[in-house]
């Protein structure tokens, strides 16, 4: 009812002088209020979602790669072993983020 008779004031202004009219907007304003948080707050937990997907997304992507070579038949390398290797899958396309100066 509150977003109804913003909706109508906007084309007919004088309503808002109404007493009646006055006295609904009093008494809807924390309904209302309620009403929009809820809907905001939807709307915020899915761009979160969605952020959080395409988030895995490119994690999956970008993942470091572990790999450990034979050992050379050293005593220090039998020990701790051969060596070891981590490599990464850079992106070729620029984020978005990049491009802003």
């Amino acid at each position: 009812m509150y977003e109804l008779i913003l909706f109508v004031s906007r084309f007919l202004p004088g309503i808002k002088l109404n007493p009646w009219v006055r006295k609904a907007l009093i008494y809807c304003v924390d309904d209302w209020a309620e009403f929009r948080t809820r809907i905001v707050m939807a709307e915020i937990d899915r761009d979160i979602e969605d952020m959080h997907r395409a988030w895995d997304e490119e994690q999956k992507q970008n993942m470091f790669t572990y790999s450990e070579g034979p050992s050379d038949g050293s005593k220090a390398q039998e020990l701790l072993g051969g060596p070891m290797q981590l490599s990464f899958k850079w992106s070729e396309k620029p984020r978005e983020s990049d491009l802003d100066f």
